[in-house]
């Protein structure tokens, strides 16, 4: 009777339950997902990872670091996740997790849907951010398309510049050749046979006598 009772305290301690396993969300909206587990996991570390099967999820974020969009806090008997600025590629599984050295992780998991009107919304989500959150949201896309546009044209700036370089380089290097050749035709001497020297001999003419 001792050993049922201490298997299931065990089986309740290395658990972690999600709030809720199904979840829909807005597009440029905020979700909160929350992992209750026992404390005696205070220490361990955190995770946030996406995808069907647990062994083999994505992580997105641990503990107590956070992404640009997904922000994590553990309170020491709860792992609260938000997803900020939602996009539909979005939809999917998510897992959070404890990790462990020694064991298998707990985990629990939930299905997130991303829709683009508000009558998706479930029940029992916060309420609707304030306009400038979405005006935000909006922004950072924004931002980003454009900082995607800054860098295209950098790129195309680098590689206009290094064909000019090597056009210039290239203009040089044939005219220092042509000039090596023209200057190894003009430097030879055309050699000459030699002519003796001769002196124009004296021809003498008899005088007629008269």
């Amino acid at each position: 009777m001792e050993l049922v009772v201490r298997f299931s305290l065990a089986l309740v301690l290395d658990t972690m339950v999600m709030d809720e396993k199904v979840k829909t969300g807005v597009e440029l909206d905020t979700v909160s997902a929350s992992c209750n587990y026992d404390a005696h996991y205070k220490n361990h570390t955190k995770y946030w990872c996406r995808g069907y099967f647990r062994d083999s999820c994505n992580i997105i974020a641990f503990t107590p670091n956070s992404t640009n969009r997904v922000a994590l806090q553990d309170t020491g008997s709860q792992l609260i996740i938000t997803m900020s600025c939602l996009v539909k590629e979005d939809t999917g599984w998510y897992w959070c997790g404890i990790q462990r050295d020694f064991a298998r992780d707990v985990m629990d998991f939930t299905q997130l849907i991303v829709t683009d009107s508000r009558d998706g919304r479930a029940s029992g989500f916060p309420p609707d951010p304030p306009g400038n959150r979405t005006r935000s949201c909006r922004t950072s896309k924004a931002i980003q398309k454009a900082k995607g546009f800054r860098m295209f044209i950098l790129i195309i700036c680098i590689l206009i510049t290094g064909l000019e370089i090597i056009f210039i380089i290239s203009l040089l290097s044939r005219g220092r050749r042509s000039r090596r050749n023209r200057g190894g035709v003009t430097g030879k001497s055309i050699p000459r046979s030699p002519q003796p020297n001769q002196i124009p001999s004296v021809i003498s003419i008899p005088l007629a006598t008269i």
